[in-house]
């Protein structure tokens, strides 16, 4: 198609507009009129309204404020606030307070950055060895053995969860980056706060029941945790006290802090224990090391409190007086031992090297790595949720990546505290120093002792006054609407922010209802009221296996009330349904921590429960019993279980022989192998630990049962010394006794019944048969009367008819028969 004509018109139309366009240039550059005038005025206008709002840092005041002062109540709060409603009136609810602390400080933060567009920032190392940690937690979290427990923590320990320590970042930053009076204010809150504490706690050590609540009634019990825990933040803010002028105005003049040390000292000595005095004389080395290079005139006046609390610390622990006036009167505090710590630490290494059990799954290594060693001793059931050194159940929760992330941030730490000694003359205040050397004497107690929500807590805001102290003057102030990639920085920050205080308070919020429906269903003592709180406990939070096992054990004895009652025609359904809910909750709990021990041996105790009304149980009640060994390996529990549930089959087919259910030679087969199972089991149970009296006991009953009686005296004669004051265990031996011929040692340990139980009738009875058959008539009529005169007995027809033949000179059966008589009921 020829397009020659198109083209030239378009270039004659285009040399035209040129032209046209080139006049009304030449015009409007001559002669301005008023059109030009008012466009380029547009333009200006346009210019100026599309120019971005400069930024003004007193737009933030207020939400600064609010985000302060929320730290500050929070902070005053921590080592106080218990509620009562919850399975835990400390540790679960210093969290929830700490996570709404946390999650309101960083929106009210947040908003004031928004909204001035101005961002003020310290940068220091301790930030970076900080974030280390969070992201050591947050790995091992990922690779938990239970992500729940991992996320959220426990009832009874939730300083390690990933939730806490997400929280106490926060708040390390928000003191960091919005306090301007080098934490001055926080200071006297802190201070506050610690001295209320010790003397709550104080007073609680003598005895004197403050707040009068059922669960406070302990002289163990005070705000901050253990006794042992109290003690740790006593000796830790030994130097932070002794140097700060707590308060404001008139408040200054009652020298609290003076006060809290006293009070502080006072308990340190009731305690007494060596790791305490340990980190007071680090504190106080601390402080003279801080005192003496910190920069500013050196006084010899102000090492005197030092130097007289290491002389007594030091005495305290060589010396060790004895000052059980109030320490004897408090429960002892178990925890393993430090070499038990170092090889459950080990051994976790070696399995799971990169990220460990995950946070708060110590109990979970305990179990496999460190139950054996106590197998032999009172405390072979005993769990442990900690190690002996917080820095020990670190690394057994978060692996080699956990061990680094300590390490630099321990390097971070020792870094900042040696800037302190290039600080100018007059700036090493008394005040910064105590900071510092409380900060170094809690560096110390994570080698010495776990911390809970209280103590991490402090580790956490003392960082945080540390860092004011030592970069007090590395404040940046950056302008966000001059740079498009920190306005945007921001804005997802706070989107990001927003979603993880939403999803935080939201998940909280429901775990603390189920808490508190969990606690009330502890208390309750109605089966089915229990069973209807704990669905709705479930119903709050679905991924807490103690819910589950609880609710089991609440349907089983549901189960066997319902079993115990008058038939009716709804009878046998309701008995189904129980039946069928106490498996499938058990059930559920092991889906849900199938590396939770507990959760297995719960099972085991379920279905074993069921013998008697499914068949085939047994064996899944042994599997899962197996299990639990499995996780637990070197507990004698266990096999102990397995042993009693096949005594309980052996009684199971006695019954079924008994009355024609089976066949009997079957029966015989079936009973044999049960004894063989049993004799089995309480063997290696004995042989975990030699010493464990009731599988002793239980394998005398196999061998009686066997047939075996001198074996079956042997293993009661074994836990004689250590339960010689049970008249019951006597009465049996004696039976033994006599049953194998031994009749004046029969003799002998029923007298021995009846000295340490004198109503004991059973006892009695059978001295009274052995009398007769030994013809002293005299002294069966005595045994016959005294079991006369007791108010439950004097109608017993057996008793009084055996009684008047005695008195006529009768004797009812030749000699060698007393064993068939029956015992009195």
């Amino acid at each position: 198609m020829d397009l020659s004509f198109w083209k030239k018109d378009t270039d004659e139309t285009h040399d035209q507009f040129d032209q046209d366009q080139k006049n009304e240039y030449q015009y409007k550059e001559d002669v301005p009129n008023e059109e030009e005038k008012a466009s380029e005025s547009e333009v200006v206008e346009s210019s100026v309204y599309y120019q971005s709002e400069p930024a003004d840092p007193t737009k933030a005041k207020i939400y600064n404020s609010v985000s302060r002062w929320a730290l500050y109540i929070g902070i005053f709060l921590l080592p106080l606030f218990f509620l009562p409603e919850t399975s835990s009136p400390l540790e679960w609810n210093k969290s929830m307070l700490l996570i709404v602390v946390a999650c309101v400080a960083l929106i009210s933060w947040l908003l004031g950055v928004m909204s001035s567009g101005f961002l003020a920032w310290r940068n220091n190392l301790l930030d970076k060895g900080i974030l280390s940690v969070l992201l050591a937690f947050i790995l091992a979290t990922v690779f938990s053995v239970a992500w729940f427990k991992s996320v959220f923590g426990l009832d009874f320990s939730a300083s390690n969860s990933l939730a806490v320590i997400t929280a106490l970042t926060i708040v390390y930053f928000l003191i960091v980056n919005n306090f301007e009076d080098k934490g001055g204010t926080l200071r006297s809150v802190v201070g506050f706060s610690v001295v209320v504490a010790i003397v709550y706690g104080l007073s609680q050590l003598l005895g004197i029941n403050i707040l009068r609540l059922s669960f406070t009634s302990s002289r163990a019990f005070n705000t901050v945790g253990s006794a042992n825990a109290l003690g740790i933040l006593a000796a830790a803010s030994l130097p932070f006290l002794s140097r700060s002028s707590l308060g404001w105005g008139w408040i200054k003049n009652l020298h609290l802090g003076k006060i809290g040390v006293a009070l502080a000292l006072v308990v340190l000595t009731l305690l007494n224990w060596w790791v305490l005095w340990l980190v007071v004389i680090a504190g106080m080395v601390a402080m003279i090391v801080f005192e003496s290079l910190g920069g500013a005139k050196f006084r010899i006046t102000k090492l005197r409190l030092p130097m007289v609390v290491i002389v007594l610390a030091v005495f305290m622990v060589v010396v060790g007086p004895n000052l059980g006036v109030v320490k004897d009167k408090l429960p002892i505090e178990v925890a393993p031992s430090f070499s038990l710590s170092r090889d459950v630490a080990m051994s976790t290494l070696r399995e799971n090297m990169f990220f460990g059990y995950g946070p708060e799954n110590f109990s979970v290594a305990f179990d496999k790595y460190g139950a054996s060693k106590l197998a032999n001793s009172n405390l072979s059931d005993a769990r442990f949720t900690d190690a002996q050194s917080e820095l020990m159940t670190l690394v057994v929760q978060g692996g080699l990546a956990m061990v680094i992330a300590l390490a630099f941030l321990l390097l971070c730490l020792s870094l900042t505290l040696r800037r302190f000694y290039s600080q100018v003359p007059g700036e090493s205040t008394g005040e910064n120093i105590g900071v510092l050397a409380s900060m170094s004497a809690l560096i110390v107690g994570l080698f010495l002792y776990p911390f809970n929500m209280t103590l991490m807590s402090l580790f956490y805001v003392f960082m945080g006054m540390t860092a004011l102290v030592i970069y007090d003057k590395n404040r940046r102030e950056f302008n966000l609407e001059e740079r498009t990639s920190l306005s945007l920085i921001s804005s997802l920050g706070f989107i990001g922010a927003l979603i993880l205080v939403l999803v935080g308070v939201y998940f909280n919020s429901s775990i603390f209802m189920s808490d508190i429906k969990y606690a009330q269903a502890l208390s309750e003592k109605d089966n089915k009221k229990a069973a209807e709180v704990l669905v709705g406990a479930i119903g709050w939070n679905n991924q807490d296996d103690r819910y589950y096992r609880t609710a089991s054990r609440v349907a089983l004895q549901l189960l066997s009330g319902e079993i115990n009652k008058p038939a009716d025609t709804e009878r046998n359904t309701r008995i189904q349904n129980y039946l069928t809910t106490s498996i499938s909750l058990a059930k559920r709990a092991t889906e849900i921590n199938p590396r939770e021990t507990l959760n297995w041996t719960n099972l085991g105790f379920v279905y074993g429960n069921l013998l008697n009304l499914v068949d085939g149980v047994d064996k899944l009640s042994e599997d899962a019993y197996l299990e639990s060994i499995e996780l637990r390996p070197g507990d004698p529990i266990f096999n102990y279980n397995i042993g009693l549930l096949h005594i309980a089959k052996l009684d199971r087919l006695i019954f079924l022989a008994s009355s024609k259910k089976i066949n009997q030679s079957e029966a015989n087969t079936a009973i044999s192998r049960a004894l063989a199972d049993a004799e089995d089991n309480f063997k290696k149970s004995i042989k975990l630990s030699p010493n464990f009296g009731l599988a002793i006991y239980n394998l005398g009953v196999v061998y009686d049962r066997q047939g075996k009686l001198g074996d079956a005296i042997e293993q009661i004669e074994k836990i004689i010394p250590a339960n010689s004051n049970q008249p019951g265990l006597m009465f049996e031996l004696g039976l033994l006794y006599y049953r194998a011929g031994r009749k004046d040692n029969a003799y002998d340990v029923l007298q021995r019944a009846i000295v340490l139980a004198p109503d004991y009738a059973n006892a009695r009875w059978y001295l009274a048969l052995i009398l007769e058959e030994r013809r002293d008539l005299d002294g069966a009529i005595a045994q016959l009367e005294r079991i006369i005169s007791i108010e439950a007995n004097k109608d017993n027809a057996v008793v009084l008819n055996k009684l008047e033949e005695l008195r006529a000179g009768k004797i009812s059966f030749p000699p060698g028969k007393v064993i068939d008589q029956k015992p009195l009921r």
